[in-house]
């Protein structure tokens, strides 16, 4: 007689994350449920449980399979999936979870994932790394193109205004700022104040100065150089 062939039809589980923290989320999912015999009677002991995620409710070929010795008491047992094997497995579709109790063959039907398992996807965003997200609470870096289709608006504080940098092939950075008094300004390296740097437009000047004419010219030249250096950087890594 097959012990379990029955019994795990009635496993009542519950998926769900077993901590969540703001600096990493474990990829490990606890699950808790209820083993029984042919009878509906619960099991106490040691049992040799096979876990295995699917991507079709029947059929086809485990994607992720674990295997845990559980201490088995009045019925109910808890494991971390995860623990042994990690769970590197796509969480944005659709998931099936199957059981088998030693050798006695999986459990059918297949369990399908509650939508609390799928919190594991916020540790990315479409499976974008979050590595690879901009945040506004530390400096960040990024490479690539960033297109915006609506306006970019820089605020400054008490600190002093915000700043537009741009690094030549060199690595000469040139500092671009509105100053207390509405100009806009331009210098290559740090500016020691708001005031510390060519004026390039003047609040209500109504005209641009020769100086304006001769600054746009050199920083549309180092735009150029910037855009040279992007494709010379990608046809070699072609």
């Amino acid at each position: 007689m097959r012990k379990f062939r029955i019994a795990l039809f009635l496993i009542i589980g519950i998926l769900c994350l077993t901590a969540i923290t703001y600096a990493a989320i474990p990829r490990v999912i606890n699950y808790q449920g209820r083993l029984t015999d042919k009878d509906d009677n619960p099991l106490t002991g040691n049992f040799l449980v096979t876990f295995r995620f699917y991507d079709a409710e029947t059929l086809g070929q485990p994607i992720w399979e674990e295997g845990h010795i559980l201490t088995v008491k009045n019925g109910l047992f808890s494991v971390l999936m995860g623990s042994v094997k990690p769970l590197e497995i796509d969480f944005n579709k659709n998931l099936w979870l199957g059981m088998e109790v030693a050798s006695d063959g999986e459990m059918t039907p297949r369990i399908k994932l509650a939508s609390s398992v799928y919190a594991l996807n916020a540790k990315s965003i479409d499976m974008i790394s979050s590595s690879q997200l901009l945040r506004n609470d530390i400096d960040s870096i990024m490479s690539g193109s960033l297109t915006l289709k609506k306006d970019l608006i820089l605020k400054g504080d008490t600190a002093g205004p915000s700043k537009v940098v741009l690094s030549d092939i060199q690595g000469r950075e040139y500092y671009i700022w509105m100053d207390t008094l509405g100009n806009l300004r331009l210098k290559q390296g740090m500016p020691a104040s708001d005031t510390d740097g060519a004026v390039i437009t003047k609040e209500k000047s109504g005209r641009l100065s020769a100086h304006f004419i001769q600054s746009i010219t050199l920083l549309l030249l180092l735009i150029a150089i910037f855009i040279l250096v992007l494709i010379l950087y990608s046809s070699k890594k072609k």
